[in-house]
This record gives structure tokens, C-alpha cells and sequence, in this order.
């Protein structure tokens, strides 16, 4: 009995070669299904955030499930792409990507934090499958280059003219840099959206470059629109790698002109491709000129040769902000060669670096070079490895050009190749890593490169001799991909749920107290990840909840978790300090907050923190230190202010060489409202002790006062965005907080005067004269601002004769703008 076969096949190199049109029409119609796989990839474009905080939560999704879409119909395709699998996977390319990707799973177990490696590794497994989905789908298909090209042509118009609309209406509605921040699709970042609209160009260009005429003017159009918006979007990033493309673009031109001697084919190819360029270039100018013309404040954004020559600038600020990062990231990697910090851990490893450098706690989360990043998390091994990836790409296409295959090979090869380029001047500015979008095209296009080699190769070596390929391969594929993505979509499903909350909960993050109840959120808070988008612990923000929910001791369990989960950002130690402070346990409040405070020097809150505690402890030498360590980073009024604050109640009363140096801050700062109370307040309790009827010192009166300043801001932002309930909202927290900081402090008159126009602005003007009442008593403002506000209530109340006398008032001490009010309403 003959034994049967179905693990192997012979197949002639010869299968591997285009879909022949005399095939019948419903064998050419499923011969387009690799293309149809191809769009729901690049369906991610079209994805939004679904009410995640960013929208790569539900795109990291989306390309899990397509993944696991493709891989069930290549399984069920029997011996369809088992020639597609052998070859792909013999390719050097992919086995430099298969060792990347095993490197990087196994620097998991060596992370400072393992489950922030498997939240941004399983993101390398949608794409490394998606890499081989896509590659083994276009094995063989060169002819189907032209078919995705034209379709990444619509999608890059559709694209472009959203954004070019958004531009235009946001005209003379916001800030130029306002508006320009906000082009960024549905990318999450401006950056990556210009470089996501470059790589789809040379896709474009190829269309020009092989489409007849009216499919020439159709892609010119279309290249036109793209590169105006990528001028609009002011990324710098983008003009370097779009000129790259041209230039390279043009040296092929050449090189066919040589080789064919064509010149009028050569100057046609040129023309289609520099006309609808230069006309976006002057365009973009004429109207950013315009733009900029009519900005009151011009910030760092402008025409496309302003972004130039800032680009090319060694000294520009940007320029050094990204080259200083890059020096820690090869810090970073010449100390730890061989491992690194482990898969998407530079976001912590970086912090120390930045503590003395980046305000309050921003964090690096990425090196904004990709190449350097991953040197740093996978060491010198994972750094080479990813690396020759890209070198991998270059030498392709370099053999493919010189190789005799047929032209549509070449074509495929040469323009995947100018998008590569396009990728990976990304890579090297930005983190195209991280971004769905990004990695969806990195699968793309690296896919058609290297089946344009295989094919190319194939046809160079004239093989005659059948390929043995084997299903087996495909099917351990198969299984081995599914597999990974069980997993992955658990913890893809999860990043998306958490982001949905942190959108809740980041905004929540700036209010004093918390408006979220703990009782609300903590059920809709995933296990994973264990690190917000801006690498605060989740645990710590959760034991904040907890600590102003006087659960201190469930808090304290939850901060002590978020010290393990981010070590370098000390933000448990700072709540814990607040919590031990609240419960008199000093010793602990001063162990936690010194910590704290000196892991982030540059951290307002932290500093104040530690300056509340040092003052209840009356440690003067302490209190010195932090001053001098705080001030040489920023030589701020707040700095100052709190210094002089603690050593006020740590002293116990007002002295002369804390009126000196009260002197000299507002020698430095002139007219700084709080350093003015500062040395109000030494004056008034010069000799005299600083308790108030509370036995509190007026340190307590400043953690309400700044809660009240941030709630009057909020309201402010509200009442411009004419979200009325939000204004009155803030109003009313601001004036809770000045209320309360008025129980401590109520000599200063400024407080009384805030809670009181924080009243005015809610339209209670009865209850805001209460406070002006309180400000009148002290006699300490000279300004006339309350006597101001007093007289506009009383008017705005009927009583127009005390009103008016209030507004005289208020113009006899300089408030200017009573005078309006008094010529139109009090004659």
C-alpha cells in the first residue's frame, strides 16, 4: 500500500509567481482576499480611543483580533501557503526578527517591573504576527503592490483632507501651537500622525510612477494634499525623511535615465512628483505666514523653513532635550550591556536621569529614539538585533535592484523601501514602537520587502530544482501564534479597560480633595497594567483614594505596592508622608517625605510636603537644606515662599533675618503676591507666636490656599469653554478651600478677598460681601481691588448709592477700571 503524504509537498519555484489573468473571474476575485486581509489591518487608522485615555488602547485590540482572524483562515487554506510559510521563515530577515522577539520576552524576567514587559511585549507579539500574516498572505502576489498602493493612496487623502479642514477651521479660534498639537488623527501624537503620513507617500509616488495619465493626475493631487498637511502639522521629523524619499526617489529617476536613456520619460516621473510639492511647499508657507502674522504670542511653530532651520540648529531646545535623552539611554546600556532594563522599563530607568532636570513628575517615557531605547532595555544583544533588521531591509533592496528579476518586483521592492525610510527616520526621533498605526505599517511594508527578495532571489538563482515545503510549519505557526495571542488579548483587553479609567482619573489627579469616589472607580480598575500612561503606579493612586477616604491603614497597604511597581518616582513615599503627617506619626511623615523629596527635587508638591513636615518638627537646619536644594533647580517664587512659610512657624515667630530674606526673594521676584503676604505676616507676628485660635500653624493655611488658587483656575478654564455648570462647580471649591484656609490664617486679607470674588463669580453677591466685610476689617489692602468688587455686587444687588461710593473708593487707591463703571452708572 503506498503511503500517503500530506506533510509535504513538491512545488516548482515557478508557484511563486504572479496570479495569471486568464485565470476565471472567480479565482482572480478570491485571489484578492490577501488584499481585503490587508485593509482590515489598516482599518486601525479609523479606530478611535472608545473613551480610553489614548486611543492605542483599543487599536492594540483591534489588531489582536484581526491577527487572530488571519491566522484561522491561512490554517484552513490546506497547502494553500505552505510554501509561503517555508520560504518565509528560511528568510534572514525573519529569523533576525524571531531572535528580537524571543530576546525580548526574556528580558521580562529581568525588568525592574515584569508586568509593565508583558504589557508592552505582547504589543511585539499583534506585531511580529502581523508581520508574518501579512508576509505569507503577499507571498508570491507582486502584482497585488499596485492594488494596496492606490488603496494607502485614498487612505492617506481621506486623512489629509480631515486634517487640512481641522487646520483651517481652527484658524483664529486658538493658538497656532494649540491648533498645530491638535493635527494628530488618531494617533495620539502629532509626531507619529506626520510620520504615519509620510510613510503612505512613496505608496503615492509609485502610483504616479506606473499609473497612465489621468491615474497620474489623480495620485498628484493626492500627493499634493498629503505633503500640505505634513507641512501644516509642523513636524520636523517628517521633512527630513519626506526629503529623503525625494532625493532618493530622484536617484532612481536618474539611474533608469542612464540605464535607459529616456529623458522625457525621466523628466516626466520628476515633474509629477516636484510640481505637487512645490506648490504644498508655498502654500504651506502663504498660509502659516498668515497664521503666524496673526498670533499675539508666536511660540515654536511657524513655516516650513522656520521648523527647518530650528531642526538643523544643534543648539535649538528640542534639538537638546532629545540629544540628552539619547545620552542616558547609552548611559543606561554601557552599564548594563548584556540585559538592559528589560522590554518597555526605559520609562523608569530613565527617571533618575531627569530627576534634577524635568519639573514636578513628567517623566521620560520614552528615549524618542527607538534604536537607543532598545539597546537600553534589551542591551547590546537586543540593540544589535533590532538593528539589523533595518540593515536587513537595506540590503534587500539594494540585491533586488541589481538582481534580474522583473520590474513589478523591483517597483515593490524599491518603494516599500522609501516608506522603510520613512519608518525609520521615525524611529530614530520619535517611538514609533509603541504606536499601533506604526507597527501595522512596519508589518506592511517590511512584509512586501522581503517577498520582493524572495522572489527576486528565486528568479536570480534560476532555480530548477522543486522546494520542499512543508504544512507542518505552517501549522505550528498557526498554533504557536494563537497561543501567544490568548494572552495577548487578555492583557490588551485589560490596557484598554484601564485606560478607559485613567481617562477619569489623571484629570481627577489635579483636584484637592479628589471630586472621584474610591467606591466608584476601584471596580472598574484592572489588575493590568500596574503603571498609568505617565508611569504613575495605579496602586498609589488608588491608596490616594483610600488616604482621603481616611482608610489609612488599606492605603497604606495599596502605597507600599506602588513603591515596587515604579521605585524612581517616589510618589507613594510622598502620600505616605501626607498620611503619617495627618496621623501625627512625624518620624515616619519625615523619613517618607525626605525620600520623596530628594528623589525629585524638582517636584513642587513634594517639596512642600517636606517643608509642612520639617516646619512641625521646627527643623530649621532641615528646612535650609531643601531650600538649598530646591532653589538650585528652581529659582522660583514658590521656593522661596515656602522656605519662608516653614521657617515662620518653625521659628514660632516673625524675626529680622526672616524679614531680610523676605527682602531679597522680592527683590528677586518684585511684587509677587505671596511673598508680599510672606513678609506681612513676619511683620505682624514679629515677636508674637504664628498659632491661630485653632492651635494650627498657618503652613495649613497654605495647602488650602493653593487648592483654592488651583480650583479658581479651573473654574477660569471653564467659564472659557462656557461649560457653566463646571464653572460654578469650581467656584464653589475654590471658595470651600479659601474658606478653610482662612481658619488658620485670619490675618491675611488676601484670603478673605479670594473666597469673596469667588462668590462674585458665582453670582452670590450677598455672601460675597460677607468676605469683602472680613477684608475691610483687617485695613491691610491698599489696592481698592475688593473695594472694586464690593461696589460692583452692591450695584448688581439695587444698591446703587453704596455701590457708587465702594467704586470711588476703589479709584481713590489706583483700581483703574472703576472708572468705566462710575462715568456710565454713577453720575
Amino acid at each position: 500500500m503506498a503511503k500517503k503524504n500530506t506533510a509535504k509537498a513538491t512545488i516548482k519555484p515557478e508557484s511563486i509567481t504572479n496570479v495569471k489573468k486568464s485565470q476565471p473571474l472567480s479565482l482572480r476575485v478570491s485571489a484578492l482576499i490577501p488584499v481585503i486581509f490587508c485593509l482590515f489591518y489598516l482599518g486601525v487608522h479609523f479606530i478611535p480611543d472608545f473613551g480610553a485615555y489614548d486611543a492605542m488602547g483599543s487599536q492594540w485590540l483591534y489588531i489582536v483580533i484581526v491577527d487572530f482572524i488571519v491566522i484561522i483562515y491561512i490554517l484552513s487554506q490546506k497547502d494553500t501557503y505552505d510554501l509561503a510559510a517555508t520560504t518565509l521563515f528560511r528568510n534572514t530577515f525573519s529569523k533576525l526578527y524571531l531572535a528580537f522577539f524571543i530576546l525580548a520576552g526574556l528580558s521580562s524576567f529581568v525588568a525592574i517591573n515584569p508586568t509593565e514587559s508583558w504589557v508592552c511585549y505582547v504589543r511585539i507579539i499583534a506585531t511580529i504576527i502581523a508581520y508574518f500574516n501579512i508576509s505569507i498572505l503577499l507571498n508570491g502576489r507582486a502584482d497585488l503592490f499596485k492594488w494596496l498602493a492606490q488603496i494607502l493612496g485614498v487612505v492617506l487623502l481621506i486623512e489629509s483632507v480631515q486634517t487640512i479642514s481641522q487646520f483651517l477651521d481652527g484658524v483664529g479660534s486658538m493658538p497656532l501651537a494649540t491648533l498645530i498639537l491638535s493635527l494628530k488623527g488618531t494617533t495620539g501624537n502629532k509626531n507619529i500622525f506626520a510620520a504615519d503620513l509620510v510613510v503612505k507617500i512613496p505608496f503615492v509616488i509609485y502610483c504616479i510612477h506606473t499609473f497612465k495619465l489621468w491615474g497620474r493626475i489623480f495620485n498628484s493631487l493626492i500627493l499634493c494634499s498629503a505633503v500640505l498637511t505634513v507641512f501644516f502639522v509642523n513636524a520636523r521629523a517628517s521633512y527630513v525623511s519626506l526629503l529623503l524619499i525625494i532625493i532618493l526617489y530622484f536617484i532612481y529617476c536618474l539611474l533608469e535615465y542612464l540605464r535607459e536613456k529616456k529623458l522625457e520619460q525621466a523628466m516626466y516621473r520628476i515633474s509629477y512628483l516636484l510640481i505637487p510639492v512645490i506648490i504644498a511647499f508655498f502654500v504651506s508657507q502663504i498660509e502659516l505666514t498668515n497664521v503666524k502674522n496673526l498670533q499675539e504670542e508666536k511660540g515654536g511653530y511657524g513655516t516650513v523653513t522656520d521648523r527647518l532651520g530650528s531642526a538643523v540648529a544643534f543648539n535649538a531646545e528640542d534639538n537638546q532635550v532629545r540629544i540628552r535623552l539619547w545620552k542616558h539611554a547609552i548611559d543606561y546600556t554601557t552599564h548594563h550591556p548584556l540585559m538592559g532594563t528589560g522590554i518597555g522599563n526605559w520609562k523608569i530607568a530613565s527617571i533618575p536621569y531627569q530627576k534634577e532636570i524635568i519639573n514636578d513628575l513628567v517623566v521620560p517615557v520614552h528615549a524618542h529614539n527607538d534604536f537607543f531605547e532598545m539597546f537600553a532595555e534589551l542591551g547590546i544583544p537586543g540593540g544589535l538585533l533590532y538593528a539589523g533588521l533595518f540593515a536587513c531591509i537595506l540590503i534587500f533592496t539594494v540585491k533586488v535592484y541589481r538582481s534580474n528579476a522583473e520590474e513589478e518586483i523591483k517597483l515593490a521592492s524599491l518603494f516599500s523601501f522609501l516608506a522603510f525610510i520613512g519608518y525609520s527616520v521615525d524611529a530614530f526621533f520619535n517611538f514609533p514602537m509603541e504606536r499601533p498605526i506604526s507597527q501595522v505599517f512596519f508589518a506592511l511594508i517590511t512584509g512586501l520587502n522581503v517577498n520582493a527578495f524572495i522572489s527576486a532571489r528565486a528568479i536570480q538563482k534560476n532555480e530548477t530544482e522543486p522546494v520542499q515545503s512543508t504544512s507542518l510549519l505552517k501549522s505550528v505557526f498557526g498554533l504557536t501564534a494563537i497561543l501567544l495571542l490568548l494572552p495577548a488579548s487578555y492583557v490588551t483587553y485589560l490596557t484598554y479597560k484601564s485606560l478607559v479609567v485613567q481617562r477619569m482619573i489623571i484629570p481627577d489627579m489635579d483636584n484637592e480633595p479628589l471630586k472621584l469616589k474610591w467606591t466608584e472607580i476601584f471596580p472598574l480598575i484592572p489588575s493590568i497594567p500596574n503603571l498609568s500612561a505617565s508611569a504613575q503606579p495605579i496602586e498609589a493612586i488608588k491608596g490616594r483614594y483610600l488616604y482621603e477616604a481616611k482608610k489609612y491603614d488599606e492605603a497604606l497597604v495599596l502605597l507600599n505596592r506602588g513603591s515596587a511597581a515604579n521605585p524612581v518616582i517616589a510618589y507613594s513615599e510622598f502620600l505616605k508622608a501626607g498620611l503619617f503627617f495627618t496621623l501625627g506619626k512625624m518620624d515616619s511623615a519625615l523619613i517618607n517625605g525626605t525620600k520623596a523629596f530628594y528623589t525629585r527635587p524638582r517636584a513642587k508638591t513634594y517639596y512642600q510636603t517636606l517643608i509642612a513636615v520639617l516646619a512641625k518638627l521646627k527643623d530649621t537646619v532641615n528646612i535650609q537644606k531643601a531650600f538649598d536644594e530646591a532653589v538650585k533647580y528652581r529659582n522660583e517664587p514658590y521656593v522661596w515662599n515656602l522656605y519662608i512659610l516653614g521657617m515662620l512657624n518653625a521659628q514660632g515667630k516673625g524675626r529680622d533675618p526672616l524679614l531680610k530674606i523676605a527682602d531679597s526673594a522680592l527683590h528677586l521676584f518684585p511684587g509677587n503676591a505671596d511673598l508680599m503676604l510672606r513678609k506681612r505676616e513676619i511683620t505682624q507676628f514679629m515677636g508674637a507666636p504664628v498659632i491661630t485660635k485653632k492651635g494650627v500653624d498657618i503652613a495649613q493655611a497654605q495647602i488650602y490656599y493653593d487648592a483654592g488658587v488651583a480650583a479658581f483656575s479651573k473654574a477660569q478654564a471653564a467659564a472659557a469653554r462656557k461649560d457653566e455648570a463646571g464653572k460654578i462647580e469650581a467656584y464653589k471649591i475654590a471658595a470651600g478651600n479659601f474658606r478653610k484656609a482662612a481658619e488658620f490664617s485670619p490675618g491675611n486679607y488676601v484670603i478673605f478677598e479670594n473666597a469673596a470674588i469667588a462668590y462674585f463669580n458665582m453670582g452670590d453677591f450677598n455672601t460675597s460681601l460677607t468676605y469683602f466685610d472680613k477684608v475691610f476689617a483687617l485695613q491691610t489692602a491698599v489696592d481698592g481691588k475688593s473695594e472694586y468688587f464690593a461696589g460692583v455686587a452692591l450695584y448688581n444687588l439695587g444698591k446703587k448709592e453704596a455701590g457708587c461710593k465702594y467704586l470711588q473708593i476703589a479709584l481713590s487707591k489706583g483700581w483703574k477700571e472703576a472708572e468705566t463703571i462710575i462715568k456710565t452708572n454713577c453720575k
